[in-house]
């Protein structure tokens, strides 16, 4: 299975990063892969909790359900896909999983993300800049995160 892992520090303390990132309703305005997250079971988040994303990638707009399989305050979680549009270039099984630690600038932020091309075509994308493509939008998307918090912007 592909693996891509990205971190960064942020300047503001690891709880705060950790809520701002879980807050559905902030995710589109940080992360270039996502255009709307919704909450299919009631909030607050936490393991077994489900969504559903809006995503865009090479061009491609989709839509993937996920389920927290691991929820723990404020070191970290992990999203299991469990159902994706026929669009989408990963398939179920594919997890995103995010730690957060304490450094002495405040928070790491570390992006792990284990996926499943979804078929051949999806594979051979992947091998020519697919995945590339995919880490240079996390990394956009972490460098995004940085700044809003940094700045003191709360968005949501």
């Amino acid at each position: 299975m592909p693996r891509i892992e990205e971190h960064i520090d942020i300047e503001a303390r690891q709880a705060d990063v950790f809520r701002f990132c879980h807050n559905a309703a902030n995710r589109p305005d940080w992360d270039e892969q996502v255009m709307h997250v919704e909450l299919l079971t009631p909030a607050p988040i936490r393991s077994g909790t489900l969504l559903r994303v809006d995503g865009k990638t090479r061009g491609s707009v989709f839509s993937w359900d996920g389920e927290y399989v691991h929820y723990q305050f404020p070191q970290g979680s992990k999203l299991r896909v469990i159902d994706t549009a026929f669009a989408s270039p990963f398939a179920p099984g594919s997890e995103i999983t995010w730690e957060f630690s304490s450094v002495s600038a405040g928070t790491r932020f570390s992006w792990v993300w284990n996926y499943r091309s979804r078929g051949i075509i999806a594979r051979v994308l992947d091998s020519l800049g697919g995945r590339a493509s995919a880490n240079r939008a996390i990394k956009n998307s972490l460098n995004n995160l940085k700044d809003i918090i940094e700045s003191g912007r709360r968005i949501g």
